[in-house]
C-alpha cells in the first residue's frame, strides 16, 4: 500500500475504540435525573429438579439462629454447607460461593450498631475467597449472593422497610464485580426474614444470576427498573432568608459547592462543618497554590526514612485541606455569603447535639453530605476501615435523626433531611470504591426508613464525580467509569432538590464509560431512556453467555442463533442450507475485542483484521440453530495491541478466526486507486462456481456499473435489516461491502464444496460501517471501499478455496 496525502477527515464517527464515550482530559457531561420503581418480572426458569445440589456454600450471618435455621433448609436442597456466624468461626477452605445474611433476621432500632460485626464478618470471608475469586476465569464459578430484608422491593415502592442497613451489602455486592469480574453477584430481597423463604429465594436466583437486584414480595418477583424523570417543581416553603441549612462536611468539595449555590440563590444562612475547628492563618493555610507547592516540596524534602515520609504526607494533606476550608469561608465572607463554620463529627452524638444546640430551634434543612473515599483494591483494607467508611454514612445519618427527634421544635421546625448518595451504591462504584458505595447505599435505605417509620421528610441525591471536586482520589480512573458533572449544574440542580421538598431518591447519571465487566451489563439491564443504551445493548448482542473472563486477557462466550430470530438469518444459503452471513461471523470476531483490552484502558482504535478466515460449512444452521464458541485473547505483540480470536462449533470444530490489531489513531487510507474491468460478466462465471445463494432481500445482487465493470454501487444496509433487537447493533464494516466481495469471489471459484474463505488483510478507517461503492483492485483478491470518494476500508487476499 502506497502512502499519500490523506484525504480531510469527514464528520463519520471513529470506527470501534475501545473507549468509545470518555475523553480522558475532561469527560464533563450534561446529566439526567433518573429514578427507580420496582417492576413485576417471570420467576427464573429452574436450572434443574434440585440445583443446589453438592454446591459448597459459605452461609455468613449475624443472626446464629437464622443461619441454623437457613443452613437446615440449605442441606435439604442438597447444598453442602459452612456456617460463619457469632456462634461459628469462619473456616476458609470447603466453600465457593457465599450466601450472606449480614444482618437479616434482626429488627432495627435507630442507631443500631449490629452491623459493624456482621460488615467485619463479611469482610473477613470476602478477604479469604479474594485470591481465589480474583484469579478465576470460569465465569459464574463462584457466586456471591446477599440477602437482604428491606420489604421486599428494594426499599422502594409502598410498605414498610424492616432492615435498611441490608443497604450495605447491596451496595457491597453490586460494586464487587469491579475487584472479581467473572464471580456472579446479586441481592436479593425478601419481605420475610425466615428460613423456608430465604432457601426458596436461594434456589432460584444462586445458579444463573439474571439481576443484579430481585425482590420477592407476596411471592412476585421483582426487579428495580430506572427511567428519567423531570426535576420537581419548588415546594411551598423553599428556602429562604430566614432559614437555615447545615450541611455535614460541607467545607470543601461538593458540600461547599452547594452551601454556596445555598446561599447565593436562597438568601439562607448556611451552616458547614468539619471534623477540626476553624482553620486559622498560618505557615501554609494562607499560601497561594505555587506558594504551597513549594512548601510541600521543602517538607517532603525533609524526610530521611519511609516513616518520616509517611508523616510528612499526612501532614501536608491537612494543610491543604485546613487551606481549603479557610480559602472557601473567605472568599465566601468577601462575596457577602452567609457561610459559618462550626466542628462536627457526625458520629459522634455529642457533638452533633452542640451543633444542633448552637443552632437554636433547630435547622430547617439539614444536608448529610459527609463522607470517606479512600481508594484501595478491597483486600488491602481492613475490616476497621472499611466498618469506618460505612459508618461515617449510617451512623452520622443516625445521630442527625437522632438530634431532629431530641426536642419537638427541631422536629417541627425539620422540612428536609437531603442525604448524599452516590452512582457507587445504586449502580457500583470504581475499583477500590466496595465500602464507599455500601455506605451510600445504606444511606438510601435508610432515608425511606426514616421517611416511612418516622414520619421524616428525607431525600437521597445520588450523584456523579463532580469535574475536579470531591473526595475522589484519582480522577484519571474515575472518567473511565462514568462522565463527569459540571459543579455548575450540579450546584443548580442541588438546589432545586433542596426547594422542591421531594421525599424519595434521585439519580444523576451521565454517559457510561468504557470500563465495564460483562456481568456489569446486567446492572443496565432495566435502565430505560439513556443515551448510552444502544451501545450497551450493542454489547450485550454480541456478548452472548459468557463462559471464561479473565480482564485484560482473554473472554470466552457461548452465542447461539436461531432461523427466523433476525432477518439476517434468512439471508444466505450455503450448499442449500440457511446459514449466517460471512458480514455477521465478522462483526461477532470483531466484538470480541471490546472486552479484551490492554491494562488501563488506554484509548485504542481497531485498525486491521489480519489472517480472518471462515469455514463456510461451519455457517450452516442445523435445526434451526446454530451455537457458536468464541474465545479472544489479548496480547502485545509487535508493538501493537493485538486479539486473537476464534470461533468453533460445539464439537470444537473450526467455523472462523482472525487476528484484531489495534492502535491509537484510527487507520488512513490512501485516494483510491482507478477502477479495473478484470471482474468477468455474469455470463463468463463457470456454471458450477458458486457454492452460496443469497435470498437478495437484505443484500440485493449488486452488479458491476455501467462503464466501470470493477465498481459496483452498494445499496444501504442498516442495524435494523439486519436484527429484530429493540436496539440493533451497529456494524464496524458495512455488511453490503462484506456480502459483496464474498458473493464476487465465490462466483469465481470454481470448487466442488462450499470452501474456505480467506481474507488476509482487511484495513479499516471511519467511514467503513457505510461504504457506498466497492472497487475490484489492480491485484487478484483485493477490493477497495469507498465512501463519499474517499477509501475507507482495504481488502486484501481475498480467496476462496476448497
Amino acid at each position: 500500500m502506497t502512502a499519500t496525502t490523506p484525504v480531510a477527515e469527514p464528520a463519520w464517527p471513529a470506527l470501534r475504540p475501545h473507549l468509545s464515550s470518555f475523553d480522558p482530559e475532561a469527560f464533563v457531561r450534561p446529566v439526567d435525573r433518573f429514578v427507580w420503581e420496582p417492576v413485576p418480572v417471570p420467576h427464573p426458569t429452574p436450572a434443574g429438579a434440585r440445583p443446589l445440589a453438592g454446591r459448597r456454600l459459605l452461609l455468613v450471618g449475624e443472626s446464629a439462629a437464622l443461619v441454623a435455621a437457613v443452613a437446615g433448609e440449605l442441606r435439604a436442597r442438597g447444598a453442602r454447607v459452612a456456617r460463619c456466624d457469632p456462634e461459628t468461626p469462619l473456616d476458609a477452605e470447603g466453600w465457593d460461593g457465599v450466601v450472606d445474611l449480614n444482618v437479616t433476621g434482626l429488627a432495627y432500632q435507630l442507631g443500631d450498631d449490629s452491623w459493624q460485626s456482621a460488615l467485619t464478618r463479611t469482610t473477613g470471608v470476602i478477604h479469604a475467597a479474594y485470591g481465589r475469586w480474583s484469579t478465576e476465569a470460569r465465569f459464574g464459578r463462584h457466586v456471591y449472593l446477599a440477602v437482604t430484608h428491606l420489604g421486599g422491593l428494594a426499599g422502594h415502592g409502598a410498605g414498610p422497610v424492616p432492615q435498611p442497613l441490608g443497604g450495605i451489602w447491596a451496595g457491597l455486592a453490586k460494586c464487587l464485580p469491579r475487584e472479581l469480574p467473572a464471580a456472579g453477584v446479586v441481592v436479593v430481597d425478601l419481605d420475610r426474614a425466615d428460613a423456608a423463604a430465604v432457601a426458596d429465594a436461594v434456589e432460584r436466583e444462586y445458579i444463573r444470576p439474571a439481576h443484579f437486584e430481585v425482590g420477592y414480595r407476596d411471592g412476585v418477583r421483582h426487579v428495580l427498573a430506572g427511567h428519567p424523570a423531570p426535576a420537581v417543581p419548588p415546594g411551598p416553603r423553599a428556602p429562604g432568608p430566614g432559614d437555615t441549612v447545615l450541611i455535614t462536611g460541607g467545607a470543601r468539595g461538593v458540600g461547599f459547592a452547594a452551601a454556596r449555590s445555598f446561599a447565593e440563590r436562597f438568601g439562607c444562612r448556611v451552616v458547614v462543618t468539619g471534623r477540626g475547628e476553624r482553620p486559622e492563618p498560618g505557615e501554609a493555610t494562607g499560601l497561594d497554590d505555587e506558594a504551597f507547592a513549594a512548601w510541600r516540596r521543602g517538607r517532603l524534602a525533609r524526610a530521611r526514612t519511609p516513616a518520616e515520609l509517611t508523616a510528612l504526607r499526612r501532614e501536608i494533606r491537612r494543610a491543604d485541606e485546613a487551606r481549603t476550608v479557610l480559602g472557601n469561608l473567605e472568599r465566601a465572607a468577601a462575596d457577602g455569603l452567609r457561610i459559618e463554620y462550626l466542628r462536627c463529627d457526625c458520629t459522634d452524638a455529642e457533638q452533633v447535639e452542640s451543633v444542633f444546640a448552637a443552632l437554636g430551634d433547630g435547622p430547617q434543612y439539614v444536608v448529610h453530605n459527609a463522607g470517606i473515599d479512600e481508594p484501595a483494591r478491597f483486600d488491602r483494607k481492613s475490616p476497621e476501615s472499611v466498618v469506618g467508611t460505612v459508618d461515617v454514612k449510617v451512623t452520622g445519618f443516625a445521630q442527625l435523626v437522632r438530634a431532629v427527634l431530641a426536642r419537638p421544635e427541631r422536629r417541627a421546625a425539620l422540612r428536609l433531611l437531603s442525604n448524599v448518595g452516590s452512582l457507587a451504591g445504586r449502580m457500583g462504584g470504581m475499583v477500590g470504591q466496595i465500602d464507599y458505595a455500601a455506605g451510600n447505599e445504606a444511606l438510601a435505605r435508610l432515608g425511606f426508613w426514616a421517611r416511612d417509620n418516622l414520619g421524616l421528610p428525607v431525600q437521597t441525591l445520588c450523584w456523579p464525580t463532580w469535574e475536579r471536586l470531591g473526595v475522589i482520589a484519582n480522577y484519571a480512573a474515575a472518567v473511565r467509569y462514568v462522565s463527569t458533572l459540571d459543579p455548575a449544574e450540579g450546584a443548580r440542580r442541588w438546589a432545586e432538590e433542596l426547594a422542591s421538598g421531594h421525599t424519595g431518591e434521585a439519580v444523576f447519571l451521565g454517559r457510561i464509560g468504557a470500563v465495564l465487566a460483562p456481568g456489569q451489563l446486567r446492572g443496565f439491564g432495566m435502565l430505560t431512556g439513556h443515551p448510552d443504551l444502544p451501545r450497551l445493548h450493542a454489547l450485550d448482542h454480541h456478548l452472548g453467555e459468557v463462559e471464561e473472563y479473565a480482564l485484560f486477557r482473554s473472554l470466552r462466550t457461548r452465542w447461539t442463533l436461531e432461523a427466523g430470530r433476525h432477518p439476517c438469518l434468512a439471508e444466505l444459503r450455503v450448499e442449500g442450507a440457511e446459514a449466517v452471513p460471512v458480514g455477521v461471523v465478522l462483526e461477532h470476531l470483531v466484538a470480541a475485542g471490546d472486552w479484551v483490552v490492554p491494562e488501563g484502558w488506554p484509548l485504542l482504535h481497531l485498525r486491521e483484521v489480519r489472517g480472518f478466515t471462515v469455514h463456510l460449512a461451519g455457517l450452516r444452521l442445523t435445526g434451526g440453530r446454530l451455537e457458536l464458541h468464541r474465545r479472544a485473547e489479548g496480547v502485545r505483540r509487535d508493538g501493537e495491541w493485538q486479539v486473537d480470536v476464534t470461533v468453533d462449533d460445539p464439537s470444537g470444530a473450526r467455523v472462523a478466526g482472525a487476528t484484531l490489531v489495534y492502535g491509537p489513531e484510527p487507520a488512513v487510507l490512501p485516494a483510491p486507486g482507478p477502477t479495473t474491468d478484470r471482474v468477468p460478466a455474469a455470463e463468463e462465471a463457470p456454471s458450477d462456481a458458486g457454492r452460496l445463494e443469497w435470498a437478495g432481500v437484505v443484500f440485493p445482487a449488486d452488479r458491476p456499473e455501467p462503464g466501470a465493470p470493477g465498481e459496483y454501487a452498494l445499496r444501504p444496509v442498516t442495524p435494523a435489516d439486519l436484527w429484530t433487537t429493540p436496539f440493533p447493533p451497529g456494524h464496524t464494516v458495512s455488511p453490503a461491502a462484506v456480502e459483496t466481495m464474498v458473493r464476487e469471489t465465490d462466483r469465481r471459484s470454481p470448487r466442488p464444496a462450499a470452501g474456505t474463505l480467506t481474507v488476509g488483510r482487511l484495513v479499516l478507517s471511519p467511514g467503513a460501517q457505510r461504504v457506498d461503492r466497492l472497487r475490484a483492485g489492480a491485484a487478484p483478491g483485493e477490493w477497495w471501499g469507498v465512501r463519499a470518494g474517499r477509501e475507507v476500508l482495504r481488502a486484501e487476499g481475498v480467496t476462496l478455496t476448497d
